[in-house]
């Protein structure tokens, strides 16, 4: 009684699939030239505008010096190693900036007013990249 069932569903399957019937036309050496011309060929359509940043890199880096706690991705003792750092995370999609703090170089990610957001956002981070060496910084 199964295999009838299965039978019955298969045959149905197979005639459902069948309705759809589309029109093939053959290709012959008489109608390349008919059937390339009768080709439709989509429009390119051109590649939208990236918007223009509000503020420039000088801006942000000045207006992150005025927060109180950093997102820092690296600390450094050299300006040079800071900065290539910097164009590391910057070439995988993440804006950062160098801070000089005690003579040292901090890479910064982000930069918040309130304790609890810049946590928040670290945790989010850390989890995100599966980076446990992300810490916060206060000023």
């Amino acid at each position: 009684m199964a295999k009838l069932s299965y039978l019955f569903i298969l045959l149905f399957l197979l005639l459902v699939s069948c309705k759809d019937e589309k029109k093939v036309t053959t290709v012959s050496k008489d109608n390349v030239v008919e059937q390339t011309a009768k080709r439709q060929v989509p429009e390119l359509t051109p590649p939208p505008e990236k918007p223009e940043p509000k503020l420039s890199s000088a801006e942000i880096a000045k207006n992150r010096e005025i927060f109180d706690y950093h997102i820092v991705a690296a600390s450094y003792n050299y300006q040079k190693q800071a900065d290539a750092f910097k164009e590391r995370l910057y070439q995988k999609g993440y804006p950062s900036i160098v801070l000089e703090n005690n003579g040292k170089f901090r890479v910064v990610l982000q930069s918040f007013n309130n304790k609890e957001s810049a946590i928040k956002e670290l945790k989010r981070l850390r989890k995100l990249n599966k980076k446990p060496d992300l810490w916060l910084l206060r000023q």
